[in-house]
């Protein structure tokens, strides 16, 4: 029986991980982002996605990533389990609902781009059958080489999506769209979109919050000048030196492969 669905809509913040200069999770400096999230007034987390380096970490690190988020985490919290491997994503999906994640999302399984269809439809089946808990599906083509279109998210059993292609095609395609390109959040909007999920709202989280709020389309430029300092090729890069800046001891270092964005 799948998991009663906590609340979901509206922003949802993936957070970053920090390194500290031993080169490991810096666990104090990522609570100390929380509380500024929470008491800026985020609801919705997403841990170990992207923009949390989860290419970066080993198992091991992820699950402790969200055991201490869900202590740490009063809202809802989605926890991301990305691998190629279906049996990974189902063992690391039990244990994520045994540490109190709320949610589950994944990419579509990687490295053997443009996958068959059918293999596809199945793998995500089997993943959504095999978890009580709500699955999100994600979609950013640019990195996984297997796109969800809706002829295939139509034969998926699932919860919703966040679509970092910011493709509004699959609104109509899905119970719950939230759009992952911050320059379509109030177009998403219009079109039906539950909410979205912005790593630039890590730095400055209250435009957001307004757009979320009110998803007033005038709103769109305020989230337009809080992007344009945490994007582009050194994106999460750019957002950890930020973060350097508004709390103190916070680590800007990023694991290779990434590198720290070039000065000037």
């Amino acid at each position: 029986m799948k998991k009663a669905v906590s609340t979901l809509e509206g922003l949802v913040v993936p957070v970053p991980t920090p390194f500290g200069d031993d080169d490991a999770i810096d666990f104090g400096a990522f609570l100390s982002h929380l509380d500024w999230l929470a008491e800026c007034g985020v609801r919705n987390l997403l841990v170990n996605g992207t923009t949390g380096e989860f290419f970066s970490l080993t198992p091991e690190e992820q699950m402790k990533l969200l055991r201490v988020s869900r202590e740490a985490w009063k809202g809802s919290l989605i926890f991301h389990l990305a691998s190629p491997a279906l049996f990974q994503c189902l063992e690391t999906a039990h244990h994520a609902q045994e540490a109190g994640a709320d949610f589950i999302a994944t990419l579509p399984p990687y490295y053997f781009a443009n996958a068959p269809v059918d293999g596809l439809v199945e793998w995500f089946c089997r993943l959504s059958l095999g978890s009580d808990l709500p699955l999100i599906l994600y979609n950013f083509p640019k990195h996984v080489g297997n796109t969800l279109t809706p002829e295939l998210l139509k034969d998926i059993p699932h919860w919703g999506v966040k679509d970092s292609s910011a493709d509004l095609s699959l609104i109509p395609a899905t119970p719950n769209y939230f759009v992952g390109g911050d320059r379509r959040i109030s177009e998403a909007y219009a079109a039906g979109a539950k909410g979205f999920v912005s790593a630039s709202a890590s730095i400055d989280p209250l435009p957001y919050l307004r757009i979320e709020k009110s998803q007033a389309p005038e709103l769109q430029s305020l989230v337009d000048a809080v992007n344009a300092r945490a994007s582009g090729p050194f994106a999460i890069a750019k957002i950890k030196q930020a973060l350097s800046e508004i709390l103190p001891g916070y680590p800007a270092a990023v694991r290779p492969p990434l590198t720290s964005a070039p000065v000037g």
